[in-house]
């Protein structure tokens, strides 16, 4: 079995006190907040799965295929109830449709389920994390109160920190993998300290007055 440094325990753990702010405020809190909680009951459920199907250095990739698909829809539905605008939020829509589209190609030809999966997420990371800092921009230029009590501040934030953060990671799976255990645990040591970091800012988003996104 598997030895993992305690950084990656307490990165799955750290998820709990946005989930437990979502659902104590859950009668309190908008749409787009009630999926984001959602999206973290799934984030937490996979992670604890993965702990438990990693084995002797092995990992069913094909797990991580879906979860990159599941988390880009989570993410794109939230950033879409963001959009002020009838044209953008239509041409998220088109651009989630594209991305699942893109996504089952990739797995029928070049990037099948029992292999790697770099390319379609670190596309993923790449449109989430420009998704987010677009629909941010908006959020600072269309603000009617201080941005630290806006939830959407927090959240898109946590968004962009987390996907950029983690897009070198992604895309270098291929090379990391030749690695020996230990560096490749000191490298996810980045998204492990990024996941702690952007519960914090969830958790944050979660609890703002519920007033103006």
């Amino acid at each position: 079995m598997v030895q993992y440094p305690e950084l990656i325990y307490v990165s799955i753990f750290s998820t709990i006190f946005p989930l437990f702010a979502g659902i104590y405020a859950w009668r309190s809190i908008g749409r787009e907040l009630r999926i984001l909680v959602l999206y973290l009951a799934f984030v937490l459920i996979a992670d604890v799965l993965m702990m438990w199907v990693i084995k002797n250095y092995s990992i069913n990739l094909g797990l991580m295929h879906f979860y990159f698909l599941i988390e880009y829809i989570f993410v794109v539905t939230i950033i879409i109830s963001w959009q002020e605008s009838s044209r953008m939020k239509r041409l998220f829509q088109a651009l989630l449709l594209f991305y699942v589209i893109f996504w089952l190609i990739a797995k029928l030809t070049f990037e099948p389920l029992n292999g790697l999966y770099s390319i379609t997420a670190s596309v993923s990371s790449v449109l989430l994390a420009l998704f987010a800092g677009y629909t941010l921009f908006i959020v600072i230029g269309n603000r009617v109160q201080p941005l630290f009590i806006s939830h959407s501040f927090w959240v898109l934030l946590s968004f962009i920190i987390y996907f950029a953060g983690t897009l070198l990671l992604i895309a270098l799976q291929g090379i990391l993998v030749r690695y020996s255990r230990e560096d490749i645990f000191l490298a996810a040591s980045i998204n492990w300290s990024l996941k702690i970091l952007i519960s914090l800012l969830f958790t944050a988003g979660i609890l703002c007055p519920r007033t103006q996104p």
